[in-house]
């Protein structure tokens, strides 16, 4: 556009200067050009500015939404959606880890029917898991529309009518009322606690659903939330988190033994990692019941007073001997010339384990129910003393077949989901492993173990 300046436009005034002059046809060109209200010369400056102006440099986002560093942009990482991506209506996805991320949905995993389920996670921060523990229950998460959504419902409705009936003591009404009705209720304001749920609920679908792999990523990421925030929590453990931190580590000592049948036995070593774990959840418990020990109405209670040293006294270690496992002591007969002392130091502590694993063959012998059994099971690494776990850890052959005596009892078990083929994988690689003079006291564990291993009662 071409602006004709007319010939009698004053090009210098009077009285001034041709400096003046220049500025007055330089205004005058202007006001030709633009109105006269600020706003819009506001807005053409702006225009000119953006048109113009260099980029300004920035810190570039390294964990950034996926759009953003794309764009090759600055994230301002705000969760659940950036603020870039919240303007322009489009998917926020987090697909890099820093503290504990959030995953939203692309436009390919909404149209694709089978989306990644491994990369399922939930909204929240590292350093707000202890916060989760005492907000309401609306606030504790931020749910995502999609898949997502639906699996935790599912898994959350399948805990309840279903993986909540294979814990131990559930055979009795008030702990199948707290495990699928109270314990629930406590995870709407525990974090911890709804992701071990989730977790253990997957593990249970896939054991019993194998088709739908899935569920194994599914599974290992909510057990990994589990953990991770459980272990913050913990740390400032309070009256009202402290009934729910109980459960929580009943379901992950439930998920480690589970996760037994799974591990590799080519080249054996027990399983100190579960034995460990199961022993450092005694701080744990201690730390919540001291916490609670006023309350009333607090739910891990009613699990406490159903254990088996409180129902039966009969079949405890205090009243029990070695009678029908006695052959696994250092004394005459099978003991003999083993090289060990009838008054070694370790004969206590030998004969206390094999104590223990008396006491639960006489409950498996006076029939008590399988889910009392599993109970007796479970706490086998805290009846223990350390000195016995340092013996197979040091794979000592004598412990190890003791060991093995253990896993056999299990074998009863084995249509217990989590129970599974434990004993007879465990047994069997024991038995590669100690030395021939104790193949003869392998007998009973392998007899025991195979007689209730469905793969060999049906080959």
């Amino acid at each position: 556009m071409y602006l004709r300046i007319p010939a009698d436009l004053p090009l210098q005034s009077a009285s001034g200067s041709p400096e003046q002059g220049r500025s007055a046809t330089t205004q005058t060109l202007r006001e030709a050009t633009t109105t006269d209200t600020p706003q819009n010369q506001g807005k053409s400056a702006s225009h000119a500015y953006k048109k113009n102006g260099p980029r300004l440099a920035h810190r570039k986002s390294r964990n950034g939404c996926q759009r953003c560093r794309a764009r090759r942009v600055k994230c301002d990482e705000a969760r659940p959606v950036c603020r870039d991506c919240h303007r322009h209506g489009v998917a926020c996805v987090y697909d890099r880890s820093e503290g504990q991320p959030h995953t939203a949905q692309t436009k390919s995993q909404r149209s694709s029917p089978h989306p990644d389920r491994s990369k399922i996670v939930l909204a929240g921060s590292h350093e707000t898991a202890t916060a989760g523990a005492t907000t309401a229950p609306c606030s504790c998460l931020q749910w995502e529309s999609g898949y997502q959504a639906y699996t935790e419902l599912r898994l959350l409705h399948h805990f309840t009518i279903g993986t909540s009936l294979t814990f131990p003591g559930a055979h009795l009404q008030s702990i199948k009322d707290c495990w699928s009705i109270e314990v629930p209720k406590l995870a709407f304001v525990y974090r911890p606690l709804l992701y071990a749920i989730f977790a253990i609920s997957a593990l249970h679908l896939y054991r019993s659903k194998s088709n739908e792999t899935d569920l194994i990523g599914v599974r290992a990421v909510y057990l990994e939330r589990a953990l991770r925030d459980h272990r913050v929590c913990v740390g400032s453990m309070g009256t009202r988190i402290a009934d729910a931190a109980c459960f929580t580590c009943i379901l992950l000592l439930i998920d480690a033994f589970a996760s037994l049948q799974d591990r590799p036995l080519e080249s054996y070593r027990p399983p100190i990692e579960w034995m460990q774990l199961v022993r450092g959840s005694v701080s744990v418990f201690d730390a919540a019941l001291s916490a609670i020990q006023e309350s009333k109405s607090a739910r891990i209670f009613s699990i406490i007073r159903s254990s088996p040293s409180f129902t039966n006294q009969i079949f405890t270690v205090g009243t029990c001997d070695c009678r029908h496992f006695s052959h696994l002591l250092p004394s005459e007969g099978f003991g003999e010339g083993d090289g060990e002392q009838l008054l070694s130091p370790k004969l206590e502590v030998y004969r206390s384990t094999v104590a223990y694993i008396n006491s639960v063959w006489l409950a498996i012998e006076a029939q008590e129910h399988p889910a009392m059994i599993c109970r007796r099971l479970m706490v086998f690494p805290l009846i223990v003393s350390q000195d016995f776990l340092k013996l197979i850890q040091e794979m000592e052959d004598r412990a190890l077949v003791i060991l093995a005596h253990y896993f056999a009892l299990s074998a009863t078990l084995t249509d217990i989901w989590w129970v599974g083929h434990t004993a007879h994988r465990e047994v069997l690689a024991i038995a590669r492993t100690v030395s021939a003079q104790w193949v003869t006291s392998m007998s009973w564990p392998l007899t025991t173990a195979a007689s209730h291993c469905r793969i060999c009662t049906q080959s």
